[in-house]
């Protein structure tokens, strides 16, 4: 019998001697609900372990009891060998895992109440968009008008919500039922009745294959907990103490699961007292996190989770880790100012002991291409000058549209790099042909990775033998393998497609014959796939030298599942295929200790989390970063800004930022506008090797006193910001493991049952002569660029003494001080508005307007055309 590891006693002080005071506080709270506000690195991990030590060692709970929460596998790896190295082995038995991780064990073990047999399948997007485009199209759904990736992000943001199928088609399409045959959307009078029917087909198809997709994970056992009270007391009463990491991160369905495992709201017992800890009533929940962080909205992120804990658990303790183990104080000032202008959050101020650093190094390029010259020779000096590792060097962007001059600059000057958040390993196609290939075996009723293998690689069963086998499996609301385990029931089905069909069928009953043989050995598993399917084969008879490195990606495949069984005890085949599926892009970075040799080029999104002693943060342009969907929506606007903070703070020792006055968007050049983050960041903080681009040098010699020099006064009176001029306007930047493989390969199986805006100035920062850039517009000196009908980008030539004199300078004469929220106006072009924010700067003082159907507008009051009600 094993011997169950034992727990490394640790004293108090071990504990806590090293720690500052608020983070030895944090450490050893003891009450039920706590909230550790951890600035950008503070040194939050390192509190979370202690404190994780200190509730095992101060107030006598035991490893089982204990559930702590990551965002990715990385950060979970990394807190399980703090702990192991904390507390010893015992570490390894504790639930130390992500979300999704968390719940695919809960579901392995209960799932069956829910109708999920053993084995199922955990769906990636490509799967899921798979799945939506064979219903869409089923359906008679215009894929190019609708594409399954926005239905599927539609269906997404109801699954974040909570909000399931059923009531979608209670309130769009209530005569629709799930499984109908034949069923075609013609017309619809609302999109939502559109989306309400797929959402409940899908839903349908899912339970079929017996799959759920990535946010099922969390809503299905959200339900679980919900509707099964048994499984719910199990739960309430293993989990005592409840710790989640990045919980400004969290969404409105990972919210309520956190709720529902520690019974925060079916308990009815009273609180547990200090002297109980834990053991009685819903569980201890402690959060980390930092609301200036919060950079994931897009996937349905919820600020508020963090921003309202408080109010959520009255009885809530907060405390704040402001000081900064990463970075040098000009970088925090930086990043300080910078998320400062962001209203409503709960004041923080970052400080280090490390000492003031190196000012912070800008550079203004003409364009994008210069922008990226300079940046790649910058890290060639700092490599051959001052013995800089490339790993130590990071570039990062808004969107991963900006990477590609980047990459050519960086290849052009021969500097080694790797580029984070491109095509990840587990969605290339040979890589996801395998996996489809080892799902089937796994789980036979999975319908969307049977039909990807049916003529993968070629073997004569195209589109007509697959239609043939999907009609029988309709007529009889059965599954594909159903059908084709009886496919000699089809009428009329063609010899050839018959003897294919019967071939394809014996390979996979072979196949799953090998892997229940050999269940606990999944590298072997992968090299019978490979080999009996044909399609190492088929890549390795090809003269594509491209195919040469998809050759080496199916070998890192099989790799990776040899690392997996060394690395896991009970290794199976559905345990490996859980890993892979729970991969995120930050997963693919080096760790932290490792030399990889090379620069490393993600996006923002990408980077958080991360440190790096340089960073080269490029694009800080208005409507690329902050991108151009955000300058007329204020909270929008805010989440670029917590953005821009988490790029700064990323900076260990020195930090980068470069712009470019031109850049190039949909075959257009568009005259750029230099970021208002930078103009948030204290001058005194940057050193400009460049501060203006050529073309904006000469556009402030003949700008005369004219404050926005060279811009034409029809600029600010026509379009929609400040009553005037779009800027780069079409921009569109936009485990519990299962026991064995299915069996349901062999011949005798049995019959189974059943849209972007244009990007606009709307900061109200004032680049003007009052501004540290100088003045510029978009006509008159210098270079202005247009589209010719061939689509290739021309570049057009005005002299200085051709450009219109600026009426800029005539002001309309309102006072900033005669307007106050709530004010009503009417603007010339959009009608009556109302105030929902003044900004007083002075002469460039703003004022936001919502003018109901036609937005929110940020508007300069001196040039707006509009009149006070």
């Amino acid at each position: 019998m094993e011997q169950e590891p034992e727990l490394i006693a640790r004293t108090a002080d071990e504990l806590v001697g090293d720690l500052n005071k608020q983070q030895s506080e944090a450490v050893q709270y003891r009450g039920a609900a706590l909230l550790i506000g951890a600035g950008a690195g503070s040194g939050k991990t390192r509190v979370l372990t202690r404190r994780i030590a200190w509730i095992l060692s101060q107030f006598g709970a035991w490893p089982s009891q204990i559930l702590a929460i990551t965002f990715t596998n990385k950060a979970a790896a990394e807190m399980r060998e703090r702990l192991t190295a904390l507390i010893g082995p015992v570490a390894q038995r504790m639930w130390v895992s992500t979300f999704h991780s968390a719940c695919v064990r809960i579901l392995r073990r209960d799932g069956k109440a829910l109708g999920l047999k053993s084995g199922f399948s955990i769906y990636d997007s490509a799967d899921s968009e798979r799945l939506v485009k064979i219903i869409a199209t089923e359906f008679n759904v215009d894929v190019k008008r609708y594409t399954p990736r926005s239905i599927l992000g539609r269906i997404s943001d109801y699954k974040n919500q909570l909000i399931g199928w059923r009531v979608q088609l209670a309130a769009y399409a209530p005569d629709f039922k799930p499984g109908s045959r034949n069923y075609r959307i013609s017309k619809f009078d609302n999109v939502e009745e559109l989306y309400a029917i797929i959402y409940a087909e899908y839903e349908h198809r899912l339970a079929m294959a017996n799959a759920v997709d990535f946010d099922d994970l969390i809503v299905r056992t959200v339900e679980l907990l919900r509707d099964h009270p048994d499984v719910a007391e199990y739960y309430h009463h293993k989990f005592r103490y409840i710790l989640v990491d990045e919980y400004q991160d969290t969404n409105h369905a990972q919210y309520v699961l956190v709720r529902e495992l520690g019974g925060v709201d079916s308990s009815e017992a009273p609180q547990p007292t200090a002297v109980a800890a834990g053991r009685q009533g819903p569980a201890w929940i402690t959060v980390v996190g930092d609301s200036d962080q919060s950079i994931y909205a897009f996937r349905g992120a919820d600020i508020r989770n963090i921003q309202d804990f408080e109010q959520d658990f009255p009885d809530a303790k907060t405390i704040l880790l402001e000081q900064n183990y990463r970075s040098t104080q000009t970088i925090l000032d930086a990043a300080n100012a910078v998320i400062a202008h962001n209203e409503g959050r709960k004041p923080k101020k970052l400080w280090t002991a490390v000492g003031k650093g190196e000012p912070i190094v800008g550079y203004a390029a003409d364009n994008a291409q210069q922008e990226a010259v300079w940046v790649a020779s910058e890290i060639a000096r700092l490599h051959a000058e001052e013995g800089i590792a490339y790993s130590d060097m990071a570039i990062m962007y808004r969107a991963n549209a900006q990477s590609r001059s980047l990459e050519e600059a960086l290849i052009n000057a021969g500097l080694p790099y790797q580029l984070i958040g491109g095509t990840k390993f587990y969605e290339r196609r040979e890589v996801k042909d395998a996996l489809a290939y080892l799902q089937a075996i796994l789980n036979p009723a999975d319908d969307v990775n049977l039909r990807r293998i049916l003529n993968v690689p070629k073997r004569g069963l195209g589109a007509r033998a697959e239609a043939i086998v999907l009609e029988y499996a309709r007529e009889r609301g059965s599954s594909f393998f159903d059908a084709l385990m009886h496919m000699e029931q089809i009428e009329g089905m063609p010899t050839r497609t018959a003897k294919g069909l019967a071939a394809f069928r014996d390979l996979m009953a072979s196949l799953s014959a090998f892997a229940r043989a050999n269940i606990n050995k999944p590298s072997e598993i992968v090299a019978e796939v490979l080999s009996k399917s044909g399609l190492l084969e088929e890549l390795q008879k090809s003269v594509d030298p491209q195919d040469q490195s998809r050759v080496e990606n199916l070998s890192q495949l099989q790799s990776t599942a040899a690392e997996y069984e060394q690395k896991t005890p009970d290794a199976t085949l559905g345990g490996f295929l859980e890993t892979t599926a729970l991969v995120a892009d930050s997963d693919q970075l080096p760790d932290e200790n490792e030399d990889s040799g090379k620069v490393t080029m993600m996006t923002l999104h990408t980077a958080k989390g991360l440190e790096y002693p340089v960073v080269f943060l490029t694009g800080l342009e208005q409507g690329t970063f902050p991108h151009s969907r955000s300058l007329e929506d204020t909270s929008e606007l805010a989440e670029e800004r917590r953005l821009a903070y988490v790029g700064i703070t990323r900076a260990k020792r020195r930090l980068y930022v470069t712009r470019a006055a031109v850049r190039a968007q949909w075959g257009q050049a568009n005259d750029m506008l230099p970021s208002q983050f930078l103009d948030e960041i204290p001058d005194e903080l940057i050193d400009w090797k460049r501060r203006e681009a050529g073309s904006e040098r000469m556009r402030a010699g003949w700008g005369g006193d004219d404050e926005f020099g060279g811009w034409e006064e029809d600029d600010f009176l026509s379009g929609p910001v400040f009553g005037g001029g779009s800027y780069g306007s079409g921009s569109s930047y936009g485990s519990g493991r299962s026991g064995s493989a299915s069996g349901g390969w062999g011949s005798a199986a049995p019959r189974s049952g059943s849209s972007s805006r244009g990007s606009s100035y709307g900061s109200g920062s004032g680049y003007g002569s009052s501004s540290r850039y100088g003045s510029y517009g978009r006509h008159g000196s210098g270079s202005a660029s247009s589209s010719n009908r061939s689509g290739k980008v021309s570049t057009r030539h005005v002299s200085p003494k051709s450009a219109p004199a600026s009426a800029l300078h005539k002001d309309n004469g309102l006072n900033i001080a005669d307007f106050a929220v709530g004010d009503h106006i009417t603007h010339d072009q959009y009608g009556l508005g109302k105030v929902v924010e003044v900004q007083d700067k002075g002469r460039n003082s703003v004022i936001t307007v919502d003018f109901g159907t036609d937005g929110v507008k940020r508007l300069m009051l001196r040039v707006a055309p509009i009149e006070k009600l």
